[in-house]
């Protein structure tokens, strides 16, 4: 009975403990989320895995926070529409007022012009241009990364384009990635960087003509997991205003995860972009990309640092902690580490109570295996030592460590 239990207990564990991790990062079984109002009007569509919480923001600035998800469709309530123009790049009256109170959160982000950009999934590609969405290791997102590189390098910002590979497609791809964008980070001191993916919806969702041309859209996607979710959430805000004002319609909207960090809390001025879908043709993403690029060098060359209502408080805790650079700290599915290792403890402690019949008996049960059996397990090393010191004259401390 109590090993069918413990049976019970860690395959509960095991179930949990998947849950946290694959928490708030893209579907993977072909299918997607449409997010409907409260009319069941639909308000948004995205490939990624939606949660109660989950925020969006739409193409005309219209906030919805979604409240259930049943299937494949996520029900939510609209928030308000939000002024972008708290968050415009050139208010300099606000960024005057804030520059030397931000400063320490943004010294790494200030500088001449340079943008790393990598590729978390490094399979994704474009079925009518590629063959098939995915291709481990080569895929279509890299010449969308390229395009995105030539486009910025004509403005005068230098880039790097990392070619790393971190296949599979899979949740941890991004612990996999987070040592790339360190060593970006670390090593070249970016004002900026980017992961580039691309979304899994049907077509229509992305294409769109802007400027004249039959371009994708471009999303953006914000960790809210993190310590540095406002943040990152108000640079998003910026780069929207931007992009509204350069190229309207170009910025499909954003969306706000919850339950994800995306690597975000390593850089100020991390952002991760959904260019077009694996139903779109590459040749619209790349042109999507490269007017994506006309909104860069505002947001970097006239702020120091991301604008808004809350971005003194969010920018001075990253000030504080040291989050927002390369010394953030572990991702958030490694932080969710610590949820499992208190599970396994919890359900160890209800296995010793259920086994025992009360706390007496399981805090007695314990002690004798902290004081008994782990000391049995280092007992024939430490025998070994005790034998030895009875055989020969004591030595100091020193002696002993050498």
């Amino acid at each position: 009975m109590r090993n069918r239990f413990a049976t019970i207990l860690i395959l509960a564990l095991l179930v949990i403990a998947n849950s946290i991790i694959c928490y708030a990062h893209e579907r993977n079984d072909g299918s997607y989320a449409t997010i409907v109002d409260e009319s069941g009007n639909t308000v948004y569509m995205t490939g990624w895995r939606v949660q109660p919480g989950d925020q969006v923001l739409t193409e005309t600035n219209r906030r919805y926070e979604v409240t259930r998800v049943e299937g494949d469709t996520a029900y939510a309530k609209l928030i308000g529409e939000v002024d972008l123009s708290l968050y415009d790049s050139e208010n300099k009256g606000i960024l005057e007022r804030l520059k030397a109170f931000l400063q320490p959160a943004v010294v790494k982000a200030e500088g001449g012009g340079k943008v790393a950009i990598y590729h978390t999934h490094s399979d994704e590609s474009y079925v009518p241009t590629d063959g098939q969405e995915s291709i481990l290791g080569a895929g279509g997102i890299y010449k969308v990364g390229d395009a995105f590189t030539s486009a910025l390098e004509k403005k005068g910002v230098s880039v790097i384009h990392s070619q790393a590979k971190h296949d599979p497609h899979d949740d941890m791809a991004y612990e996999r990635s987070r040592r790339t964008a360190m060593d970006l980070v670390k090593g070249e001191q970016p004002d900026a960087i980017f992961d580039i993916h691309r979304d899994a919806v049907p077509p229509q969702v992305y294409a769109a003509t802007v400027d004249g041309q039959d371009i994708s859209k471009v999303q953006l996607v914000v960790g809210k997991y993190g310590p540095t979710g406002k943040q990152i959430e108000d640079y998003a805000l910026q780069i929207k205003s931007a992009a509204d004002k350069q190229h309207p319609g170009l910025v499909k909207g954003i969306f706000f995860a919850k339950g994800g960090d995306y690597n975000q809390d390593i850089h100020p001025r991390s952002m991760l972009l959904e260019v077009g879908a694996h139903t779109n043709d590459r040749a619209s993403a790349e042109k999507g990309i490269a007017l994506f690029s006309d909104v860069i060098p505002a947001v970097l060359g006239k702020s120091s640092a991301p604008t808004g209502p809350n971005a003194a408080g969010a920018s001075n805790a990253a000030g504080n902690t040291g989050l927002g650079s390369a010394a953030g700290g572990l991702s958030g599915a490694t932080k969710s580490m610590g949820w499992i290792v208190g599970l396994v403890i919890a359900g160890a402690a209800a296995f010793l109570f259920l086994s025992t019949g009360s706390l007496k008996e399981a805090g007695s049960k314990l002690k004798n295996f902290t004081s008994t059996e782990f000391a049995n397990f280092l007992g024939p090393k430490n025998r070994k030592r005790g034998n030895a010191d009875t055989k020969t004259t004591p030595v100091n401390k020193d002696e002993d460590k050498k």
